[in-house]
């Protein structure tokens, strides 16, 4: 999330131009937009950029371009070799929107593009996941974010330094009540590299963040308690997300 989040509003809708272009140039843009509009549906039909790697949920934050802060959150559960729809309800990103792949910087105010997993939930009490899960004390509770710092990207007690996430306190403020850890720039995706961006949550939310996704508390919840270790979020504008394939 970071220290400096934006301030709270409610997210729109798409863009009338966009909805008036998918009435002219039906036979050409409904293709295209159903790949955004409908995220189970292309992961069904291999359209997604990216795989779901053995994820029973993934959970989409699509964004309709970058620059924008407002997505739609899509959770899909695997049936067989079907994916259903869920959930979708809307939500918020970084205050500069998406970074492009592989573009994410500390204190960038973007949220990273791409496919992460899931392992892990935070926040005042347990709200039924699968996840494990880390109850937050009032104090004390810290995720590096100082460049430099052996703790960098990775959850620690003790006093959190200045640049880093206060877990506790953003807790008591209300975003950190409930949060699912997004394993962008850490392990077990990846080896975590000093700048490249760190605390990245799912959390409570109704306003842009500076790189977490964020969400109504309710909504949160129930994907919560859908998830288990190793499902995933996609996050990213439809660009980048998706691409038409041919299915075989």
């Amino acid at each position: 999330m970071g220290k400096r989040s934006g301030a709270i509003r409610v997210a729109a809708l798409p863009a009338a131009a966009g909805l008036l272009a998918m009435v002219v140039h039906a036979p050409h843009a409904s293709a295209q937009e159903n790949r955004g509009d409908d995220p189970c549906r292309a992961l069904t039909q291999g359209q997604t950029r990216y795989d779901a790697r053995g994820a029973r949920h993934v959970v989409f934050a699509v964004a309709a371009g970058y620059g924008t802060t407002e997505v739609t959150v899509t959770e899909c559960v695997r049936k067989g070799r079907v994916w259903k729809q869920v959930l979708s309800a809307p939500g918020h990103v970084g205050r500069n929107g998406y970074a492009e792949p592989g573009a994410k910087r500390e204190g960038d105010g973007k949220s990273p593009t791409g496919s992460y997993s899931m392992t892990e939930g935070f926040g005042e009490g347990d709200p039924g996941t699968r996840l494990p899960y880390r109850t937050l004390r009032e104090s004390g509770d810290c995720w590096g974010s100082t460049i430099g710092d052996r703790r960098y990207n990775r959850y620690y007690r003790g006093e959190c330094l200045p640049d880093d996430e206060n877990l506790s306190q953003i807790m008591q403020r209300g975003p950190y009540k409930q949060a699912v850890v997004i394993n962008y720039n850490r392990p077990p995706d990846s080896p975590i590299v000093p700048g490249n961006g760190s605390a990245i949550f799912m959390h409570i939310g109704s306003g842009q963040t500076a790189g977490c996704v964020s969400m109504a508390r309710p909504e949160l919840e129930s994907v919560m308690r859908t998830l288990r270790p190793g499902d995933r979020i996609m996050m990213g504008t439809r660009q980048a997300l998706f691409a038409h394939r041919t299915t075989r």
